[in-house]
């Protein structure tokens, strides 16, 4: 399992610099866009749509390496208010849920671009191309995000901590303590 675990952390990073790359190229790609437009050249033929698909590939990208740092969306009013032992409970349950919901969109994910495989079903804007090219997104990233909810499962278990509402790596910038 330790192995499992390990060959995930490092999809979890190959899978967060993908997004961040997919970021820059969107980033680059609507300057060139701006500076073109600024000096009356013809715009990006297609910028739009690779725009929309790279949001959707950074998007799930980065979300198992939000869950591996606890930078994810989280309900820290409600957990910091009850009992550190209620707190550990939660944690198992919100953990399990995570589980579930990737086992069932990966399951239904998995189905869906098999069949859009077999089926050679196509995506016609300004570029044509494969359905199954964006399908094949959500069933890795259920993996590697339920994956990554098991291992912190585990190392919940075997904890006797309470669970951490913070960051596991605090980003520098403001504290609360510097705000007037």
């Amino acid at each position: 399992m330790r192995l499992i675990f390990w060959l995930n952390g490092w999809l979890v990073r190959i899978l967060c610099v993908l997004a961040v790359a997919a970021i820059a190229a969107m980033a680059l790609g609507v300057s060139a866009e701006v500076i073109l437009r600024i000096f009356h050249f013809p715009s990006i033929m297609g910028l739009i749509e690779m725009t929309e698909y790279g949001l959707f590939i950074s998007t799930f990208f980065m979300a198992p390496h939000l869950l591996r740092t606890n930078e994810h969306i989280r309900v820290d009013i409600a957990m910091s208010r009850i009992s550190p032992a209620n707190a550990r409970a939660f944690e198992y349950f919100v953990l399990a849920s995570i589980i579930v919901v990737c086992l069932v969109t990966g399951v239904v994910s998995t189905s869906l671009l098999i069949d859009s495989v077999r089926d050679g079903t196509m995506i016609f804007k300004d570029y044509v191309i494969p359905k199954w090219s964006l399908d094949w997104i959500i069933p890795l990233t259920s993996l590697v995000l339920g994956l990554q909810a098991l291992e912190m499962l585990f190392a919940h278990a075997h904890s006797s901590a309470p669970p951490s509402h913070e960051a596991s790596e605090h980003v520098p910038g403001v504290q609360p303590g510097e705000l007037p």
